[in-house]
C-alpha cells in the first residue's frame, strides 16, 4: 500500500465523535505514522481532532500509549498538519507541526475518516524550556537527495516552515490559543462515551 492520490481537502460530513485515523507517508511512497483520533468538528480553520492519553500510536520500527492528550489540526489550507500538547509530555512538548504535503481526506470502510498526508521532514517545534525551532533539516536535505525531492516541492516546504515559524511566533491563528478549548470539547467526548 501507498499514500493514495487526489483525495479531497475537506472531509464532508466530518462530524464530533467520528473515528479518524491520520496516515502519514514518506515521499517514497513508504507508511510513516499512524494516529488514531475522534473527530471534534470543523471550523474557520480546518478539522479538530483529539487523541486522547493511551492512543496507540505507530510507524514501522516504533510504537507507543501516548502519555497525554492531544488535539490536532488538519488546515483548509497549507502545507502543514499542527498537533498541539497538553503540556503534560515529561519533554515539554507543546506543539509539533509536521510539514507535509498531498493532504487529503477518505471515508472508512463503516465509519469514519483516514486522513492522509506525506510528510516532508521539516518540523515546526515548541517545547518549554527550548522555545520554538524547525527540526530535522539535515533529514530533509538526506531525503531530498535519497527521494529525489523537485526543487519546486523542496522550496514550497522551506517556505511553509518559515511562514510557520513566523506565525507560531507571533502567536497569529490559530496559534492563539483556539486549541486550548478542543481539549476540553475532547475530554467531555470521551466522559459521554463518544470514543
Amino acid at each position: 500500500m501507498s499514500a493514495p492520490t487526489g483525495l479531497p481537502r475537506r472531509p464532508a460530513g466530518f462530524k464530533a465523535g467520528d473515528q479518524v485515523v491520520c496516515r502519514a507517508w514518506k515521499y517514497n511512497g513508504l507508511a510513516h505514522w499512524v494516529v488514531p483520533g475522534i473527530a471534534l468538528g470543523s471550523d474557520q480553520h480546518g478539522e479538530w481532532i483529539f487523541q486522547p492519553a493511551g492512543s496507540f500510536i505507530a510507524r514501522p520500527g516504533m510504537a507507543f500509549f501516548a502519555r497525554s492528550d492531544a488535539v490536532t489540526l488538519v488546515p483548509v489550507e497549507g502545507e502543514w498538519i499542527a498537533t498541539f500538547h497538553s503540556g503534560e509530555d515529561r519533554n515539554g512538548l507543546r506543539l509539533y507541526i509536521d510539514i507535509s504535503t498531498r493532504i487529503g481526506w477518505a471515508p472508512l470502510a463503516r465509519s469514519g475518516w483516514e486522513v492522509h498526508s506525506i510528510d516532508m521532514d521539516l518540523d515546526v517545534v515548541e517545547r518549554t524550556g527550548r522555545g520554538l525551532y524547525l527540526d530535522d533539516e539535515d533529514e530533509f536535505e538526506e531525503h531530498a537527495a535519497q527521494f529525489g525531492y523537485p526543487p519546486e516541492l523542496m522550496a514550497s516546504m522551506r517556505t511553509a516552515a518559515d511562514e510557520l515559524m513566523a506565525s507560531v511566533g507571533t502567536s497569529q491563528a490559530p496559534f492563539d490559543g483556539a486549541a486550548r478549548r478542543r481539549f476540553d470539547q475532547g475530554r467531555a467526548l470521551i466522559d459521554l462515551g463518544g470514543a
